[in-house]
């Protein structure tokens, strides 16, 4: 009976560290295969920070292609909301009876899961495979240490801010997540067409006085590319403007 590692989570994106974990699993021994699970509501999780659920499974899925043993798990998708671990993991073991099943998760698992849905149950019936997220995470008893998984500091949170920051982001993630992002402008992604056309459409504001609306496009730009030179000209023209009209000539 073959282990599958069941890597449960939002992947809001997918990233580097994600990939690196699941392969280590299987190269270290810890199990045969690693299914991504990916949740489409985390019920510890809020929802609107997430992207929509077809794009994040899909970047998933793009991700894993050629990647042996690793392969991604929508069976959340066809179930009741939010997803319930246990309910997931019953649902599996229903479609494939000749599989035996782990959980694979960080530190965080190890210290939150008794607190989840039956969370005495998971750990009792099922190995629960525990990677270190830093040097002081340590479990023992009922966990499976996951001795030697390489630690990469980076995190979907940090993806998501690096992006909408305008800063470097696609070493972070597989060559095919960060094609997608970019594909269908996942988490306010800007690129340069994007910050052409607010230039153009902060113009025309500004061409017919609607400096509020101009101002909110260039900014839009600064925010990408803090060191537009073009938009930061306009913001500081249209603030003389500014300044200039609500001067008080009878009180200096």
């Amino acid at each position: 009976m073959s282990l599958v590692a069941l890597y449960f989570g939002s992947f809001n994106p997918l990233h580097n560290g994600h990939l690196a974990v699941a392969e280590y699993a299987i190269k270290a021994g810890f199990a045969d295969e690693v299914w991504l699970v990916v949740s489409p509501q985390n019920p510890h999780k809020r929802a609107s920070g997430l992207a929509p659920e077809e794009h994040r499974l899909e970047m998933a899925r793009r991700a894993v292609e050629g990647v042996d043993g690793v392969s991604v798990c929508d069976v959340e998708f066809e179930m009741e909301r939010p997803s319930y671990t246990i309910k997931t993991i019953e649902r599996l073991g229903e479609l494939y009876p000749a599989k035996e099943f782990a959980i694979l998760g960080g530190g965080d698992v190890a210290q939150t899961i008794h607190s989840w849905r039956e969370g005495e149950r998971l750990v009792e019936e099922n190995r629960i495979l525990i990677y270190p997220r830093d040097e002081y995470d340590s479990f023992g008893e009922p966990f499976v240490m996951l001795a030697g998984t390489p630690r990469l500091d980076i995190s979907s949170t940090r993806v998501r801010e690096l992006i909408m920051a305008g800063a470097e982001w696609e070493s972070e993630v597989p060559r095919q997540v960060a094609e997608y992002i970019k594909e269908h402008r996942l988490y306010n992604y800007m690129g340069q067409q994007e910050i052409e056309k607010a230039l153009s459409l902060g113009k025309e504001a500004f061409a017919r006085s609607d400096f509020g609306a101009a101002k909110n496009y260039f900014g839009a730009v600064l925010r990408i590319d803090e060191k537009n030179v073009e938009a930061q000209q306009w913001l500081d023209m249209i603030e003389d403007i500014l300044a200039f009209r609500h001067k008080d000539y009878y009180n200096p």
